[in-house]
C-alpha cells in the first residue's frame, strides 16, 4: 500500500479567505465522466476522478466536512459530494449520514447556535482492505472531526468506489464509519 495520505479540510472561515468567495462547496462541480487525466492540470484543485483514492479522499472530505453555521444537519453535507457518489448509493445513503459521526442533534446546534467552527482531518490508513480490481477498489480512512470547542471526534471509515469500466470516472458505493 501506499504512504499514509493526509488530506486537511479547512473550517469556511479559513477557505473563505484564501479562496476569496463565502461560499465554496467542498467538492468543485465536475463533469468529466471519462478518464481523461491528461486533462487536469497540478494545482488546478480538479479531483482526479481516475483515480479511486483520490475520488474516495474528495467524498469523505466533503462528506465530513462540518459547517454547522451553514448546514442545518449533516444530510447538507453529504450532499455537497453528490457529483463523487453512485446516484443509487447517493439516495439511499443520504439519511444515514446523520449518524455516521457520534454527533447528536443537540451538539449539531450547539454548535450551530455558538458559530462553532469544524475542522476535518481525513487520511488514508493503512489497514487492510480487498484488493483492488479495474472497477472495484475499497480504503480504511481516518477522519478527526475537530470542534473548536472540545476534543476531537475521531472515527474509522470503511469505503468503496466502482466505475462501470475502465475509462470511465470513479464514484463513492459504499460508506460505513465506526467511532
Amino acid at each position: 500500500m501506499n504512504k499514509p495520505i493526509t488530506v486537511l479540510v479547512a473550517s469556511l472561515a479559513v477557505g473563505a479567505g484564501l479562496s476569496g468567495c463565502t461560499q465554496a462547496p467542498a467538492v468543485q462541480p465536475h463533469t468529466i465522466s471519462q478518464c481523461r487525466t491528461a486533462d487536469l492540470e497540478p494545482g488546478t484543485g480538479e479531483i482526479d476522478v481516475c483515480s479511486a483514492e483520490a475520488v474516495l479522499l474528495a467524498a469523505v472530505e466533503a462528506i465530513f466536512e462540518y459547517r454547522p453555521i451553514e448546514q442545518p444537519d449533516q444530510r447538507a453535507a453529504f450532499r455537497a459530494a453528490r457529483e463523487l457518489i453512485e446516484p443509487g448509493f447517493a439516495e439511499q445513503a443520504e439519511p444515514s449520514a446523520l449518524v455516521w459521526a457520534p454527533i447528536s442533534a443537540a451538539q449539531w446546534q450547539h454548535w450551530r447556535r455558538d458559530g462553532i467552527e469544524i475542522t476535518t482531518l481525513v487520511r488514508l490508513t493503512r489497514d487492510d482492505h480487498p484488493p483492488d480490481t479495474p472497477t472495484m477498489a475499497a480504503r480504511v480512512l481516518g477522519v478527526d472531526i475537530r470542534p473548536a470547542d472540545q476534543p476531537p471526534i475521531g472515527i474509522a471509515v470503511y469505503v468503496r468506489a466502482a466505475r462501470t469500466t475502465t475509462a470511465a470516472a470513479w464514484l463513492l458505493t459504499g460508506l460505513e464509519a465506526i467511532a
